[in-house]
């Protein structure tokens, strides 16, 4: 079920969560090292509610742009 919405914000989320787990990485000290494991299951999660929910190729009910089946500027049916 596409909800864009959600799908922009778990993103953004999810690329904060990356962003995160790559400062832990680089700091050997980092007392947040002993949660990587939860960051890194958080972000692979928030990015694939990302996908999940976004409108992907095919996905498309509507005829315009032509992921739906059938493109009103290439038509198919011989026309």
């Amino acid at each position: 079920m596409a909800a864009p919405a959600l799908a922009l914000s778990e993103e953004w989320r999810a690329e904060g969560l990356a962003c995160r787990v790559i400062e832990i990485l680089a700091d050997p000290v980092n007392p947040s090292r002993r949660s990587l494991p939860a960051y890194q299951l958080s972000a692979r999660l928030a990015f694939a509610t990302a996908a999940a929910s976004s409108i992907q190729p095919g996905d498309c009910p509507c005829d315009w742009c032509g992921q739906g089946g059938s493109d009103p500027i290439d038509p198919q049916d011989g026309e």
